[in-house]
């Protein structure tokens, strides 16, 4: 059999059967071979038990997406094949538990029984290596080398004598399990492995990109799916001379950070859509206050508690909209992992340029995405210092001082002659409450007013034409991936279709927006929300005609999917 360039692969099961934990291994081991790869899981949102799957597509050359049809399927229990059966390709294989799982008989002639659990208990003494098992046996129907596998157990396993042989012997296991299926699906190697590559999450790539851009103090409260962040900067930050603290709540965790940016410092806090509901006043302070500070806000379903561990788009009218009152503030949505590192230096770029809070939007899928990227060059890193009042004397030290570009000079404690108060209710140029019409509308027209530049200056996602004639594409964040793959499948069908991704939501680029438009037949908005946030945005800033494609069953779109909704109306 030839070798391909790309393989999908899908492991489901129980969550505590070590799924995402085999996934992980995989998509490891794959990175380390110089493979790129892309993942996307989901699991439930009890601490265990429930259905949860881990999808991986690993490739020779760059890819963008999880995939669609799966290649490969593994089911760990008979739940497994129930609820992944249909997400099989037409040439997909099966592996199976064989001791947990019946497949119906028109499937049989492309499955194979795995004994996973048998293995299991035979090499280990308990169930434990099962996962392991199972990783052995997707190694060996992909033809992919276990050295770097079984690197990883030996590290993982070092303090516990006897675990890392025994699951390398399951893993050995495993792979002969599957040996009538040896090479179904043979990869291309890699050219050469890249020396500048590392695997990373979403959440990582935030959190090294805020180290990056000289944050000081962070301050969160754990919650699905932003928690990775505040634990991975609860190691690290402190190594570089910083501060993390685990608050009691989503409303104490913002309030440290005001205040901690307040003292001087570079400050930010992460949460899911129900925190963010809970920071809401707090938003509308730091805007009034006009204090510098950073929210990343990782998507998952809502209303309410919702769908946890599921992704979904749809706190963009929260973002840009959720405080009462009208307080300025920014909002960004990074279109990939790689650009979850340059997003959030950004954002502090613009917090403390403009003195704003601003708020950085991802998404369950993005936010606990595995993908190769480039490792970032973090000395060519531009970073932006808040304008202080340093050198100013005391009786000409106005905080918020009407200036030209609006932004004014922000007193830090300690400072000579820097004293002022920050406070929430309307104020003067001194920063003394003040209640007329005159002192409220020009406060407003300063604090809003001094974001306009970001308009025409923001960075922008595209891919494709510049001013596509058939179709535009616009969206915003991690649907970037998928709408890419399939720009490129339509031009190779002759079609002159692009796509438009703001990366700074609020405020909008809307002039640059229908520039890009202005020759399209059709303009379709994609995203993962009920009502089409972002269609609604753009009817509103533009008036643009368009097609609203949204949806909110907690998945990602595929390339597939996109590529149809303009295919069929071809070949129609």
């Amino acid at each position: 059999m030839s070798a391909r360039h790309s393989v999908v692969v899908r492991l489901a099961g129980e969550s505590g059967e070590g799924v995402i934990s085999s996934g992980d291994l995989l998509t490891q081991a794959a990175a380390r071979g110089g493979y790129s790869t892309q993942t996307f899981r989901t699991f439930p949102a009890e601490i265990k038990g429930g259905p949860c799957m881990y999808q991986f597509r690993l490739s020779d050359e760059p890819i963008w997406s999880h995939g669609k049809d799966v290649d490969l399927l593994v089911c760990f229990n008979q739940e497994a094949w129930d609820l992944n059966w249909d997400s099989l390709g037409a040439e997909g294989s099966i592996l199976y538990d064989v001791t947990e799982v019946t497949i119906p008989d028109e499937y049989l002639d492309r499955a194979r029984p795995v004994r996973m659990e048998e293995l299991a208990k035979e090499i280990g003494g308990s169930l434990r290596a099962k996962n392991m098992v199972a990783v052995g046996a997707v190694t060996g129907v992909i033809s992919f080398d276990t050295t770097p596998i079984e690197e990883l157990v030996l590290r993982r396993y070092a303090h516990k004598e006897g675990v890392a042989d025994a699951n390398i012997a399951a893993l050995h296991a495993g792979a002969d399990e599957a040996a009538d299926l040896k090479g179904r699906y043979p990869l291309v190697p890699p050219v050469e492995v890249e020396d500048d590559r590392m695997l990373i999450s979403g959440n990582q790539a935030i959190a090294v990109g805020a180290v990056a851009a000289g944050v000081n103090y962070f301050a969160g409260y754990p919650i699905t799916p932003a928690s990775d962040i505040l634990e991975w900067l609860s190691v690290r930050l402190p190594q570089t001379g910083g501060l993390t603290i685990q608050c009691e709540d989503e409303i104490a965790s913002l309030a440290s950070v005001i205040g901690a940016s307040y003292a001087g410092a570079k400050a930010m806090t992460a949460t899911s859509g129900p925190g963010l509901s809970l920071m809401g006043e707090l938003i509308g302070y730091a805007g009034t206050a006009e204090i510098p500070v950073v929210i990343v806000d990782a998507q998952r379903g809502g209303p309410s508690t919702g769908l946890p561990t599921k992704t979904e788009q749809s706190d963009l009218n929260q973002a840009l909209y959720g405080s009462h009152g009208e307080a300025p503030r920014v909002v960004i949505a990074p279109v990939s992992v790689e650009d979850c590192f340059y997003a959030t230096v950004e954002a502090f770029n613009y917090a403390e340029q403009y003195q704003v809070p601003v708020l950085l939007l991802t998404d369950q899928g993005l936010a606990t995405r595995l993908e190769v990227i480039h490792r970032p060059d973090t000395d060519a890193v531009e970073l932006v210092q808040r304008k202080t009042s340093a050198g100013i004397a005391r009786e000409d030290y106005k905080r918020y001082e009407y200036t030209p570009d609006s932004i004014s000079p922000m007193g830090i404690p300690g400072e000579p002659n820097g004293m002022y108060v920050a406070t929430g209710i309307e104020h003067n140029e001194y920063g003394h409450p003040g209640y007329t019409p005159e002192i409220h509308t020009g406060m407003q027209d300063k604090r809003l007013g001094k974001l306009e530049p970001i308009r025409g200056t923001s960075r922008v996602a595209t891919h494709g034409e510049d001013q596509p004639e058939d179709v535009a594409f616009i969206g915003f964040g991690s649907t970037f991936g998928p709408v890419r793959e399939a720009v490129d499948r339509l031009v190779e069908q002759g079609l002159s279709v692009g796509a438009f991704y703001p990366r700074v939501l609020g405020p909008f680029p809307a002039d640059r927006l229908e520039a890009f438009v202005a020759r399209a037949a059709r303009v379709i908005v994609p995203e993962v929300n009920y009502t089409g946030q972002l269609a609604r945005l753009i009817r509103a800033e533009t008036g643009i005609e368009l097609e609203s494609v949204a949806k909110c069953d907690g998945l990602p779109f595929t390339a597939e999917a996109i590529f149809d909704l303009v295919a069929q109306e071809v070949t129609a």
